[in-house]
């Protein structure tokens, strides 16, 4: 198989949540021309409430579109309480053999009715070869408008498809219901897929990037939510996201163990094994002493008859073994995101999305953490945080601020001069501003004293 790598580059949102516009770029994508590779470690920082943990659900819709499957069952809501539509454009750099190329995709969704969750209403899919390191003109490779009644544009592309298979014009008309009746891109579903694959054969290269895109983001991107983890914290799963790579095998996704004892199968228990020897070799350097083992309690049959194992995840430090469960959730959370994160260190091609990744986490390792990161991660890896921190260990390029303006909700700071603390200089620009857009709702603490006292006053009352 030939190898290819995908890298996010840009992220454009439009009435998506609460961000009416916003832009997001990652260093790569201005120095794409160097022979280097660029730092590509992104944090997200801003006051509550200011469009942090848009960037995370856009990133995780656009995992489920480029792997063909359905949107969220609450879409509707990711939409901007004042528009039909949300607009998502995404730019990647593609490099296969000695070729390498920009692919852009948009999304439009438009909000469905009370009984029907939204739709994927239009699609685009386009690239820029970069030859002589210069990009070449933007050329379409899909134009679906599902509201259209030619199925996709340029007409080019269609004819092509129709000429290797005269029935593919019935196929493509199944593949747009379908993609409307489940909610899923049509581009990037498996009938598409197959469709593409057998009517692009003159023009490989197109078919080629959509099955890298749909590779890369079912093997090689990972979002990792707040609430994916709020389990960790209830003490009733520990989510493990993981990704296990041999000489002809990627397995990748989310590994999901009760805290406690559970029976699972062979096969599970051989995965679970796999993922904590690897997490192991990380751990003890993060947490100096700790160790993480599966026991084994036997096997047994289930009421199905089927051949089981009993296990239980134990912290061992020395010659104590304790519960995973009674862990700190600081701990439990490196563990669950750590697999996802050995492979973003030493892959160039997986991109990493992590949600308030200062939760429970001590704030000089959380420091030590994204210092290396910094220095010798090959991946992707974008965040949101609350701990300032990171702004004492990230270059100023690493860092995008949150606004109060909707319409341009993500800026980096300037003026930033080299001996500035990033940190001290943000808590400034909060104070004093100085910056195009403000980036603090200013608050008040008389109000807030006031509020408090209002409401007791309404307590007593009652």
């Amino acid at each position: 198989m030939n190898k290819v790598v995908v890298r996010l580059q840009e992220i454009i949102m439009n009435n998506f949540k609460n961000v009416e516009y916003g832009k997001v770029s990652l260093e790569s994508y201005a120095n794409f021309n160097e022979n280097r590779s660029a730092n590509d470690i992104l944090g997200i920082y801003g006051q509550n409430g200011s469009g942090k943990t848009a960037l995370v659900d856009a990133l995780e819709v656009l995992k489920l579109l480029l792997s063909g499957e359905e949107l969220p069952k609450d879409m509707n809501y990711l939409i901007n309480s004042v528009s039909q539509k949300a607009v998502l454009q995404f730019t990647f750099f593609i490099e296969r053999l000695n070729e390498k190329y920009f692919v852009y995709y948009s999304v439009e969704i438009t909000k469905g009715d009370n009984k029907n969750n939204a739709k994927i209403s239009k699609e685009t899919i386009s690239f820029s070869p970069i030859l002589d390191n210069k990009r070449a003109p933007k050329s379409r490779i899909i134009d679906f408008d599902m509201d259209n009644e030619n199925i996709i544009k340029p007409i080019a592309r269609y004819n092509e498809i129709i000429s290797s298979d005269k029935n593919n014009a019935v196929n493509l008309g199944v593949s747009k219901v379908y993609a409307l009746e489940k909610g899923t891109s049509f581009i990037f579903n498996d009938r598409s897929i197959k469709i593409f694959d057998e009517g692009f054969k003159k023009n490989i290269i197109f078919s080629n990037i959509i099955n890298s895109l749909k590779r890369f983001a079912e093997l090689n991107l990972f979002v990792i939510k707040s609430e994916q983890l709020g389990v960790v914290n209830m003490n009733q799963l520990l989510p493990l996201t993981f990704r296990l790579e041999s000489e002809n095998r990627i397995i990748s996704g989310d590994y999901a163990t009760l805290f406690g004892t559970s029976t699972i199968s062979e096969e599970s228990f051989i995965l679970l094994k796999k993922i904590i020897n690897q997490i192991n070799i990380v751990i003890n350097a993060i947490i100096p002493g700790l160790i993480v083992d599966v026991i084994d309690y036997g096997q047994q049959l289930d009421e199905n008859g089927d051949m089981k194992v009993k296990v239980e995840l134990v912290s061992v430090r020395g010659e104590n073994k304790v519960p995973l469960r009674y862990e700190s959730d600081g701990i439990k959370k490196i563990l669950s995101i750590l697999s996802a994160m050995i492979s973003m260190y030493n892959k160039k091609d997986i991109c990493l999305v992590v949600d308030e990744l200062d939760a429970g986490i001590f704030e000089y390792l959380l420091g030590e953490i994204l210092n290396v990161l910094q220095e010798n991660a090959k991946g992707q890896f974008i965040f949101t945080s609350h701990n300032l921190r990171a702004l004492e260990k990230l270059n100023k390029e690493s860092i995008i601020f949150t606004t109060t303006n909707p319409k341009n909700r993500y800026i980096k700071l300037t003026n930033v001069k080299s001996n500035n603390n990033l940190r001290d200089f943000y808590l400034r620009v909060i104070s004093l501003g100085g910056q195009k857009e403000d980036i603090y709702q200013e608050t008040n603490t008389y109000e807030i004293n006031y509020a408090f006292r209002r409401a007791g006053r309404i307590l007593d009352e009652e």
